[in-house]
């Protein structure tokens, strides 16, 4: 079994069961556009996230949001700081898709960052830290993707992103990972935060 990028918990910090289900739901984002909200158990979250990256126009930007130092092991925010941002523009999807194969770890059992990816088209894909993904704006052609690929629509369900208390799960072997997914995607630090 995956190890998730987060875990509901009690108040008290430990497992409380939740079973995180597959399902999407259109939302409206708190800055008022027009998003999916898509929640997926461990096993599938990479399959969902790659149909996701493969539906938006390329060539795509990627921004990798930082909230953890690795190397200081200090979650940024905690400590007054800001998360760091890291950007590309420009890139094939392919090269994209490639590179996001080879850190899956990083990216799908890891909840030290986010990773923001935009279209051509100015459409947008996130993947939270908890394993949430949103997904801007609502579009029916994602839609479509979502239920090929057998992702049902519920608006009422509780997705991982609902819960009262999450707790991020780390993955030491994934530091290298995102070593090599700066690297090779040629993330460059940007902006203050």
């Amino acid at each position: 079994m995956m190890t998730p990028k987060a875990t509901s918990v009690t108040e008290a910090g430990k497992p409380d069961g939740y079973a995180v289900p597959e399902l999407f739901r259109g939302e409206v984002s708190p800055d008022g556009r027009t998003r999916l909200a898509v929640c997926a158990p461990p096993e599938r979250l990479a399959v969902i996230h790659r149909a996701l990256v493969e539906a938006l126009e390329a060539p795509l930007s990627v921004m990798y949001v930082q909230r953890v130092d690795r190397r200081a092991g200090r979650n940024l925010e905690e400590s007054g700081g800001k998360p760091r941002r890291y950007l590309s523009v420009d890139i094939p999807a392919e090269r994209v898709l490639s590179v996001f194969d080879r850190c899956r770890t990083l990216l799908y059992q890891d909840g030290r960052h986010q990773t923001w990816v935009r279209g051509a088209m100015r459409e947008q894909l996130i993947l939270e830290y908890d394993g949430m993904l949103f997904l801007y704006p609502d579009d029916l052609s994602f839609r479509d993707v979502l239920h090929g690929l057998g992702v049902r629509e519920d608006a009422k369900a509780q997705a991982i992103g609902d819960r009262d208390y999450v707790k991020v799960n780390f993955q030491a072997t994934a530091d290298p990972e995102e070593a090599r997914l700066m690297a090779e995607l040629r993330l460059q630090e940007y902006g203050e935060g």
